[in-house]
């Protein structure tokens, strides 16, 4: 590995913040935000911002700049997935557009445009690109000062031929930057050059080189962490559910089994009294075929013989 993973936090701050790579982060951030008016330069800011009140949570921003224009940027690197990101995002974001509110009854209201940025290495839907504003039913723009855009790495496929963009080639770095031994023919001349040029391990300091593997080291031991809780969560999901299944279909078959039985027993029931009412039919037919007889003066117990009844 001859570059830095630009994806790790120490990586994407060695090559965009230092003052050498101040051009590279207005470059990458004119492509990713598409704006009327170009960014030319950017100011970084200070990276914690205090809550209101001390019940409140504190905020560490991996990168937030502003531009010649007044517009706030903040650049969030996401390696690992996290639950309420969006969530996250918007609340990051919305107190951009919050702490500019001035004290006094001069102020009147006018926000300066919020962009949040945010790069990750885990997939939330399936577009690389996502750009979020606030629209109204008919999609069309209702305010254009705040703006999200999700960048998700993964779902960048692209080879090295297939680049078209300039944004493509910032994704393929982004994303590729880290495994790579050499440059790419295809960054000669261009800004992004110089990002390579950043991104080499062996030209940092010792301290940065311990720097980096203790971060990369970290992230390992948090990924395989996350990955043992997913593997056992998937096991104890099974177990759980060969459990339920087996409790299910027991339930199921006594419902069955009873469903079963008093059909058949209706069943029976029915054939018995079937056979029962014939039983009685015939019983009382020779019952009054005997009466008859006797009605027409022949004795009993001769009328009772000739019907088989003795």
């Amino acid at each position: 590995m001859h570059y830095v993973d630009p994806l790790t936090d120490f990586g994407f701050k060695k090559i965009f913040t230092e003052p050498p790579g101040q051009g590279l982060l207005v470059s990458l951030l004119n492509d990713v935000l598409g704006l009327a008016e170009p960014i030319e330069r950017v100011w970084l800011q200070n990276l914690e911002q205090l809550p209101d009140t001390p019940t409140q949570r504190r905020m560490v921003y991996d990168l937030l700049c502003v531009d010649q224009a007044a517009r706030t940027t903040l650049i969030e690197v996401q390696r690992a997935g996290q639950t309420y990101f969006k969530d996250r995002t918007l609340f990051y974001g919305s107190h951009l557009l919050r702490r500019q509110g001035q004290a006094g009854t001069a102020w009147n209201y006018r926000l300066q445009p919020v962009y949040v940025v945010a790069i990750l290495n885990e997939a939330l839907t399936r577009k690389t690109i996502r750009r979020v504003m606030l629209k109204d039913e008919s999609h069309e723009v209702f305010y254009d000062k705040f703006q999200l855009v999700f960048i998700e790495i993964p779902g960048f496929t692209k080879t090295i031929d297939q680049l078209e963009t300039h944004l493509d080639r910032w994704l393929y770095f982004l994303k590729h930057a880290g495994e790579l031994e050499t440059m790419p023919t295809v960054f000669k001349d261009d800004v992004i050059e110089r990002a390579f040029t950043m991104a080499e391990l062996y030209a940092m300091s010792p301290e940065d080189r311990q720097r980096y593997d203790e971060e990369l080291k970290h992230y390992r031991d948090a990924l395989n962490m996350l990955d043992t809780a997913r593997e056992r969560g998937i096991q104890e999901g099974i177990e759980k559910g060969i459990e339920k299944g087996i409790e299910k279909g027991i339930e199921k078959g006594i419902e069955k089994g009873i469903e079963k039985g008093i059909e058949k027993g209706i069943e029976k029931g029915i054939e018995r009294g079937i056979e029962k009412g014939i039983e009685k039919g015939i019983e009382k037919g020779l019952e009054q075929a005997v009466h008859r007889l006797i009605a027409s003066g022949i004795p009993v117990d001769q009328a009772r013989r000739l019907l088989g009844l003795e």
